[in-house]
């Protein structure tokens, strides 16, 4: 997982934004990156790599989000919201939207 941490980082480091609104942007790129490559790959469809890469993103996504959020504790003294979106959800809920609309 540090690999995907590492990634996340270093695309956080080189935003204009690294606001929440700016990471959220951030990571819903990544997820789409990570359901983009393992769909092309040549893996048998109940394997269930996908949702295993998709839910080692989503620890990364969490872990990033811990640190920034005792980041901001350590500068303000407030706590952020650490309620964050679960974009696998909110991801599946557009897709399934367009398929209906279709």
């Amino acid at each position: 997982m540090s690999a995907l941490i590492s990634v996340l980082r270093q695309a956080i480091q080189r935003s204009s934004d690294a606001t929440v609104e700016g990471r959220q942007r951030i990571y819903a790129s990544a997820r789409r990156a990570v359901e983009r490559l393992l769909t092309r790959a040549d893996m048998p469809a109940g394997d269930g790599s996908l949702l295993i890469q998709l839910h080692r993103l989503d620890e990364a996504i969490k872990e990033i989000e811990r640190e920034f959020s005792a980041d901001d504790r350590d500068h303000t003294g407030l706590q952020l919201d650490g309620n964050l979106p679960d974009l696998s959800t909110e991801r599946r809920q557009r897709r399934s939207r367009v398929k209906n609309s279709t």
